[in-house]
C-alpha cells in the first residue's frame, strides 16, 4: 500500500470502532515478532498532560544522542504525528511500509477466525514496529484511554511507568469515580516496577499507594514540597525543584507540575540524560496547551477538554490577566460535560463565539451559543473556526486576549490557521 491507500485502510478500520481488551493485539504483535520487546520503553497513562510530560522527557532525550520514539494520540496537526523519530513526524513512506505489514498480519488473523484488530490496534502494532525499524534507543508510549485494558498496554518489562495528572473523564468506559478511573490507569503498572507520579489528589494518591502496596511498586512522586516557584508569566517560569533551578518555556501552572515529573523521569534516567536536562526543559514545545498563537491581540490556545483542564485553564486565566474580560472561541464535543466547562469559565467571558469541527461528535455551534446566552453570556455561532479567528481578530482591540479551547480538533485547525497567517 501506498500512503493514499494506508489513510483509506484506516479510514475503513475505524469504523469498527473501540474495542477495549488486549487479546488481538498480543496476537497481531505475536504476528509481528514482538517488536514491543525491542527496545525499554516509558509508558504513560492519565487524563491530563500525557502529552506535556513526554514532550519535557523526548526534548532531553534527544539533546542527550538518544535515538526517540514517540507514540501519541490524538493528534492536532497531521496523522503522520502519530508516529515520531526525535521529534519529527514518520513520513509517508515508513508509514506505508508500517501499516502494510501489519494489514498482512491482520489479513492472516481474520482467516484464521479471528476478529480484525481496531484501527487504533493497527496503529498502535505499527508504532513498534516503526520503532524497531528506526532501531530506537527507548520508546515513549503514551496510553489512548484508561491504561489496563488499551492496546498500549502490552509492554511486560523494561518499562518505567508514569502517571499524569488523573481526574474525571471518560467515565462510560473507565468508570463513574476517581477511584474506579485509576484503578484502571494503575493497570499499567507491573508488579516489582517503578512508577514516577504527577501529585495527585488524596484520593488518586490513596488508591496509588494501595496498588503499589500491594504489588510491590516503588513510587516517586512529584513533590510540591519540594518546589519553589521563582518567576512564573503566561509564556514561561523559572523554578527550583529538588534544590536544582529551572526554566521552561511554556505558560500555566500546571506545566511546571507537568515539568516537576517529567524531571523524576530524567532522574530514573541520569546516566544518560542527567547533564541535559535544564537545556531539554528549556527549549521544550508543545502546542496547544497554553500556547501563545498570537500577540497583538494576545490569542491563547489551550487543548483543555475536560473539567479538571478548563479549572486549570481558569487558574492560569484568573492568575495572569486578573479581572481581565476574555473573548473565547470555542467548540465541544456532545458526550462532554460542557455545561460544567460553561461554569467554570463563563465569569471570565466578555464574549464568545461558538464554532464545530467535522468530528461527528461535534455538539453543534448554535446548540452551545444557546447554552452560553442561558447562563448570561454574549455568544454568537460562527461555525467555522478560521472565520471565528478572522471575526475575533477584526473585532479586536490591542488590549482583547483571545482564548480558543474546547476540544484539540478545535485547536488544532486554530494552530494552524495562526501558522500560515505567519508565513
Amino acid at each position: 500500500m501506498d500512503y493514499r491507500e494506508v489513510r483509506d485502510y484506516i479510514t475503513e478500520k475505524e469504523k469498527l470502532g473501540s474495542v477495549m481488551g488486549l487479546d488481538n493485539i498480543k496476537e497481531l504483535l505475536r504476528r509481528l515478532d514482538n517488536p514491543e520487546k525491542f527496545a525499554p520503553a516509558v509508558h504513560i497513562a492519565g487524563t491530563n498532560g500525557k502529552g506535556s510530560i513526554m514532550a519535557f522527557v523526548e526534548e532531553t532525550f534527544v539533546k542527550a544522542g538518544m535515538v526517540v520514539g514517540r507514540y501519541i494520540s490524538p493528534t492536532i496537526y497531521n496523522y503522520r504525528e502519530r508516529w515520531r523519530k526525535n521529534k519529527e513526524w514518520a513520513s509517508p513512506e515508513d508509514i506505508a511500509l508500517a501499516i502494510t505489514a501489519v494489514k498482512d498480519e491482520v489479513d492472516a488473523m481474520i482467516a484464521d477466525g479471528f476478529d480484525s484488530p481496531t484501527a487504533f490496534e493497527i496503529e498502535t502494532a505499527a508504532a513498534f514496529w516503526l520503532f524497531r525499524y528506526w532501531k530506537c534507543d527507548v520508546m515513549l508510549i503514551e496510553c489512548g484511554m484508561g491504561g489496563r485494558l488499551d492496546a498500549t498496554n502490552v509492554i511486560e518489562t523494561d518499562v518505567l511507568n508514569v502517571l499524569a495528572s488523573i481526574s474525571m473523564d471518560h467515565m462510560s468506559v473507565l468508570g463513574n469515580s476517581l477511584k474506579e478511573i485509576t484503578r484502571e490507569k494503575l493497570g499499567i503498572v507491573r508488579d516489582n516496577s517503578v512508577l514516577v507520579t504527577y501529585p495527585q489528589c488524596d484520593e488518586v494518591m490513596n488508591e496509588i499507594m494501595d496498588y503499589s502496596a500491594m504489588h510491590n511498586v516503588k513510587v516517586i512522586v512529584a513533590d510540591k514540597d519540594e518546589l519553589i516557584i521563582n518567576e512564573e508569566s503566561f509564556h514561561s517560569a523559572s523554578f527550583t525543584y529538588r534544590g536544582e533551578d529551572y526554566d521552561i518555556s511554556m505558560g500555566g501552572e500546571y506545566q511546571i507540575y507537568n515539568a516537576m515529573t517529567a524531571i523524576d523521569v530524567l532522574k530514573y534516567f541520569k546516566d544518560v540524560c542527567g547533564d541535559f536536562i535544564y537545556m531539554g526543559l528549556l527549549t521544550t514545545r508543545w502546542d496547544g496547551r497554553f500556547s501563545i498563537a498570537h500577540t497583538n491581540p494576545l490569542v491563547i490556545v489551550d487543548g483543555a477538554h475536560n473539567e479538571d483542564a478548563w479549572l486549570r485553564l481558569r487558574e492560569s486565566l484568573d492568575k495572569y490577566f486578573t479581572n481581565e474580560k476574555i473573548v473565547y472561541i470555542m467548540g465541544v464535543y456532545a458526550d462532554k460535560e460542557y455545561e460544567k466547562m460553561i461554569d467554570i469559565l463563563s465569569p471570565t467571558m466578555k464574549k464568545c463565539y461558538t464554532v464545530a469541527s467535522h468530528n461527528p461528535r461535534a455538539l453543534p455551534a448554535e446548540e452551545l451559543s444557546k447554552c452560553l446566552r442561558k447562563a448570561g453570556v454574549e455568544a454568537e455561532s460562527i461555525g467555522d473556526v478560521k472565520l471565528a479567528v478572522d471575526y475575533a481578530l477584526d473585532h479586536a482591540e490591542p488590549e482583547t486576549k483571545i482564548v480558543v479551547c474546547g476540544t484539540l480538533s478545535i485547536t488544532g485547525t486554530a494552530l494552524k490557521y495562526f501558522n500560515k497567517m505567519r508565513f
